[in-house]
């Protein structure tokens, strides 16, 4: 995307309003880990959204590989929240050195520790989860950049911002595109079984630090032209199967 393109882009995404086509944004590959996604922004300065948990690294390196990216040439890894699975990989990335790694403060005690948070489930099936023997300690990193406002994202070469959007954890980042696409880690959750079934169906995720919040971040997100929304598990899913999953008026409708 040139210049120009880029800056109509965000001029529309901060006023609310959808892009035009030809100024549509990078390439993204969806990168499924073992118990997440992670994702490529193919911009002039890569960037990976989330880096999946701390035994996902060959697979990471392997995927990236695939698409004529090393690990040495991402430009920044943007971490969703602090939760093992998405963030347990980022201390091996880092180590790398030249990386930008982005974090909400929120989450910033969470990555000084090396492990998860609470987890408050919000229904049977998670405090099922909840029971399984599952390692929630990574290696403790720290982020280069901490988000406590937006975040422009110009310097990587892409239409669009970085918000801190409490709810799932108390620092949850939200990837915005000017293009109209966002990344919510798990804001929300694609299908059921970590989204290995009906993975564009959009619904509760299992667990949510403040669930009333992460609603209202959510309906906050569909007050702005968003249409597509890539997810931690399953996805990604459209701005209707968001309406329905959530049983939601579409706040851009008069």
């Amino acid at each position: 995307m040139n210049r120009l393109a880029r800056c109509l882009a965000l001029l529309c995404l901060l006023c609310g309003a959808a892009a035009p086509a030809w100024a549509a944004g990078p390439e993204v590959v969806t990168i499924p880990l073992g118990f997440s996604n992670a994702y490529l922004i193919k911009a002039p300065r890569p960037v990976l959204v989330d880096a999946g948990g701390k035994h996902d690294g060959p697979a990471l390196q392997a995927a990236l590989q695939a698409e004529g990216v090393a690990l040495s040439d991402l430009a920044a890894v943007i971490v969703t929240h602090g939760h093992s699975d998405h963030a347990g990989g980022v201390a091996a990335i880092q180590a790398l050195g030249g990386k930008v790694v982005v974090l909400g403060q929120g989450d910033v005690p969470m990555a000084h520790a090396g492990r998860n948070g609470e987890l408050v489930p919000v229904n049977l099936t998670a405090r099922l989860l909840k029971l399984l023997p599952l390692d929630p300690r990574y290696t403790p990193f720290a982020p280069e950049v901490v988000v406590v406002a937006p975040l422009d994202l110009s310097r990587f070469g892409i239409a669009g911002q970085v918000l801190q959007m409490p709810g799932h954890t108390p620092g949850s980042l939200v990837v915005l595109l000017a293009d109209g696409r966002a990344f919510v880690g798990d804001m929300m959750l694609g299908g059921c079984l970590g989204g290995a079934l009906f993975p564009s169906r959009a619904g509760e995720q299992y667990f949510q630090f403040d669930q009333a919040r992460n609603r209202s971040q959510i309906v906050e997100l569909l007050r702005r032209p968003v249409h597509t929304f890539y997810l931690g598990h399953g996805g990604p899913v459209n701005r209707a199967s968001v309406l329905s999953g959530f049983d939601l008026a579409d706040p851009r409708q008069p």
